[in-house]
């Protein structure tokens, strides 16, 4: 009985190392136990689910990768004759004697196919950095800064909104590490959308505050629309109004938040009624 005792306790301990190496997501090679052993039927039957799990996670990051495939590939195509109408356009717009009419049509031309270039971009970016092949330069930077040059950059259609932007953000250094070039597309974005769908008359508040750890930089404002409660706003090609047929593409906050977790932060939406309140946060540098 003791042999027999010490030899489950070996196989038990075999079938411990099993699942531990299963949890850390390496590798489990088949670990037999004799086929008289008690735990033989279970520790075989933990290698076809580690195999099952293994198969799984090969074939998405196949699709995956597949996808981002197929994004680049027709990104590119997309580009070819979009390059072509572009200059075609600007061609064009250089004509001297043209119907006023026809100034107003490539006018639209012009600025439809710039739209588009943009679009077919955000769509072949947030597609890169949803499978974490964005590249990105982590940096120390000054998040306060980043955000008063955002502002500062974004001045005239702040101006030209129906809205007053109110600003919490402190003169002092606010340093956390992350790409400068990427977090300010997020801010652009963030303040991009907030002036698109805010309540005429109301007011969007910019803060940035910190503490021994943590930045948190916040986007408020109050919605033009009813808010669905039940619609996740950074999935790909949700607006915010879904009367708009003009402006934004639907990827701005898909964007922000792939931006945001690429860069090592965490991105957060919230709605409260009609407001709408968006949240990135850092880890600070010490």
């Amino acid at each position: 009985l003791a042999i027999k005792t010490g030899g489950l306790a070996e196989d038990l301990g075999v079938l411990e190392e099993q699942l531990n190496r299963g949890e850390k997501g390496e590798r489990t090679k088949e670990m037999p136990l004799p086929k008289d052993s008690d735990l033989s039927a279970m520790s075989e039957e933990l290698s076809r689910i580690y195999q099952g799990l293994e198969d799984a996670v090969e074939e998405r990051t196949k699709s995956e990768r597949m996808k981002v495939e197929l994004v680049t590939n027709v990104s590119h195509d997309i580009k070819t004759p979009l390059t072509s109408i572009i200059s075609y356009v600007d061609l064009l717009k250089e004509e001297e004697n043209l119907p006023e009419e026809l100034q107003e049509y490539v006018q639209i031309l012009a600025q439809k196919s710039e739209r588009l270039k943009s679009m077919v971009q955000d769509v072949f970016e947030v597609s890169k950095a949803t499978t974490g092949q964005l590249p990105v330069q982590p940096e120390r930077l000054d998040l306060a800064k980043l955000l008063h040059q955002t502002l500062a950059d974004m001045q005239e259609q702040i101006e030209n909104a129906p809205v007053q932007v109110k600003v919490q953000v402190p003169e002092e250094g606010v340093e956390i590490l992350a790409d400068g070039q990427r977090l300010y597309r997020v801010f652009q974005n963030l303040l991009q959308n907030a002036l698109t769908y805010s309540l005429e008359g109301s007011r969007v508040f910019i803060s940035l505050e910190h503490g021994d750890s943590l930045a948190v930089a916040s986007v408020r404002n109050t919605s033009c629309k009813e808010l669905d409660q039940n619609i996740d706003f950074t999935e790909r090609f949700v607006r915010g109004d879904e009367s708009r047929t003009d402006g934004g593409s639907g990827l701005g906050l898909s964007i922000a938040k792939s931006f945001t977790e690429a860069c090592g932060g965490s991105f957060k939406v919230e709605t409260i009624a009609d407001l709408f309140v968006v949240t990135v946060s850092f880890t600070l540098v010490q």
